[in-house]
C-alpha cells in the first residue's frame, strides 16, 4: 500500500509540475525557437510576379525575428539578371534569372 501512495504522489507532482514548466515565460537565457518548413509567398512587380516556397523562422531570446525563404516562380516573367527589391518593409527579395527567389526578413518584436 505504501508503494502505491508513493507512485500516486509522484504522478500528482508530475501533473502539477508539467503544466507549470510549459506555461512559464521564456527567460533571457532561453534558446532561440526555430521553425522550419514554413510556407512562404512573395509578390514582385506590383503583383505581376508570384513566388512560393518554404523557409525557416528563428525567434531569438532578445526578441529578434529572422526569416529566410527559398521560393520558385509560380507566375510572371523571370528577371534577366539578379534583382534585389524590398517588397515588405523589413524584407528583401532577391529574384534570380533561374526563376528562383530568396526572401530575407529581419525585425524585432
Amino acid at each position: 500500500m505504501e508503494r502505491r501512495a508513493v507512485v500516486t504522489l509522484l504522478l500528482l507532482a508530475l501533473l502539477v509540475a508539467g503544466p507549470i514548466a510549459l506555461a512559464r515565460p521564456a527567460t533571457a537565457g532561453a534558446d532561440a525557437h526555430v521553425f522550419t518548413q514554413i510556407p512562404c509567398l512573395s509578390y514582385a512587380n506590383a503583383g505581376a510576379t508570384k513566388y512560393e516556397g518554404t523557409g525557416t523562422t528563428v525567434y531569438t531570446p532578445n526578441g529578434d525575428v529572422v526569416t529566410t525563404c527559398h521560393m520558385t516562380l509560380v507566375f510572371g516573367t523571370p528577371v534577366t539578371e539578379p534583382t534585389w527589391t524590398n517588397p515588405y518593409g523589413p524584407c528583401d527579395l532577391l529574384e534570380l534569372p533561374s526563376g528562383r527567389a530568396e526572401l530575407m526578413c529581419h525585425y524585432a518584436l
